[in-house]
């Protein structure tokens, strides 16, 4: 690997994973297996009910907390 810096990108990535031992090869692999899947993931708004049936909101989820509770808050 001498004559690393004269290597596109891709053979680079190659000649490096050729020394790894085979364990750090399939990490190596799982991390580019994410990345890949990370970019096909379109940005913007997650989608709506994508917790549906994993936690129940209670009944008194807006009503004003206890003044105990709104004294640790404040000080």
């Amino acid at each position: 690997m001498s004559n690393a810096a004269s290597l596109p990108l891709e053979e680079k990535i190659v000649a490096t994973l050729r020394h790894l031992p085979p364990a750090s090869q399939a990490e190596v692999l799982d991390f580019a297996q994410f990345l890949s899947q990370r970019q096909q993931m379109a940005p913007g708004l997650r989608p709506y009910g994508l917790c549906a049936g994993e936690f129940v909101v209670p009944r008194d989820f807006d009503a004003p907390l206890p003044e105990a509770e709104l004294r640790l808050f404040e000080s």
